[in-house]
C-alpha cells in the first residue's frame, strides 16, 4: 500500500513539472514570437476632424511608416514618434501606440486655426487662445496682410513676445467674432494693416475701403458698419460714391467722396 501510494505521488509530480515545463516554454515562444512580430500597419486617427482639416493625415503617415512600418514593433520608439508629431505647430497633442501586435497607431488632437497672418513670405496662422504656427496647409480663415507688428522667425510657434502679443490677441478676437457672423463671416475677405496701424477692412462686394483703426471696440465699430450697410448705403443715388467709411471714431461714420 505504501509502495503504491508513493508511486502515484511520483506520477503527479512528474505530470505537474511536465505540464509546468510546457507552458513555460509555451509561453516562452509565444512572448518571443510577439517580440519579433513586424509593423504591417500605420493608423492616423484625427480627433477632431470635423471640427478642423488642417493637419495633413498623408504626412503625418509617411513620417510614421519611414520608421516603423517593416520594423520589429518592440523595437520602435513610441516617446520619439510623439515627439515629432506634436513638433508640428498645427498638431496639440499626440498619442502614439500598438492597437496590436501589428499595427502603430496615433491620435491627434489638432489646432483650430481662426486667423492668418501674412507680411511676405511670413505667414502664421493663429489659434483662439493666440498660440501661433506656420501655414502649411489652406484654411478658410480671415487673412491680415500689410504691416503686420509681429518681427519672429519663419518658423516661429508659440505665443508672440509680449510687446506684440496684445496686438495678436486684439486681432484674434476680432477675428472670432467675423467668424460669429453670417454677414461678417462672408462680406469681409481681407484685413490690411495701414503704416499708421490702421486696421483696413476689403469686402466681397465691390464698396469703399472701410477705415477702422485699431482692434479696440470692434464689435461697436462693427455695429456702426452694419448701420451704414442697412440705412445709409441703400439711400444712395447711382451718382454718390465712396472712396472710405472711416469707423474709427466714437459715435461717427465719417465717409469720404471719390
Amino acid at each position: 500500500m505504501t509502495r503504491r501510494i508513493l508511486l502515484t505521488s511520483l506520477i503527479v509530480l512528474l505530470s505537474g513539472g511536465l505540464l509546468g515545463s510546457y507552458f513555460y516554454f509555451t509561453g516562452q515562444l509565444v512572448t518571443q514570437g510577439q517580440r519579433q512580430a513586424r509593423c504591417r500597419q500605420v493608423d492616423v486617427i484625427l480627433l477632431d476632424s470635423l471640427e478642423s482639416h488642417i493637419v495633413d493625415r498623408e504626412e503625418i503617415f509617411r513620417l510614421l511608416a519611414r520608421q516603423s512600418l517593416g520594423q520589429p514593433i518592440d523595437s520602435i520608439d513610441l516617446h520619439k514618434l510623439e515627439s515629432q508629431v506634436r513638433s508640428l505647430g498645427e498638431v496639440v497633442s499626440a498619442q502614439v501606440f500598438t492597437a496590436d501586435d501589428r499595427t502603430l497607431a496615433v491620435r491627434i488632437t489638432q489646432r483650430k486655426p481662426v486667423i492668418r497672418f501674412e507680411n511676405g513670405q511670413a505667414r502664421w496662422y493663429a489659434d483662439p487662445e493666440g498660440y501661433l504656427f506656420p501655414v502649411r496647409k489652406a484654411a478658410d480663415v480671415p487673412v491680415v496682410t500689410g504691416n503686420i507688428p509681429l518681427q519672429l522667425e519663419l518658423s516661429h510657434k508659440g505665443f508672440a513676445p509680449a510687446a506684440e502679443r496684445d496686438w495678436t490677441c486684439g486681432m484674434v478676437e476680432m477675428a472670432r467674432y467675423i467668424d460669429s457672423k453670417p454677414v461678417l463671416k462672408r462680406e469681409i475677405t481681407q484685413l490690411d494693416i495701414a503704416s499708421n496701424g490702421d486696421i483696413l477692412l476689403y469686402t466681397r462686394t465691390p464698396g469703399p475701403t472701410i477705415i477702422f483703426g485699431d482692434a479696440a471696440d470692434f464689435d461697436t465699430k462693427f455695429q456702426k458698419l452694419d448701420a451704414w450697410w442697412r440705412y445709409i448705403e441703400p439711400q444712395m443715388d447711382e451718382k454718390t460714391h465712396y472712396k472710405t467709411i472711416n469707423l474709427k471714431y466714437n459715435q461717427q461714420i465719417i465717409c469720404r467722396q471719390l
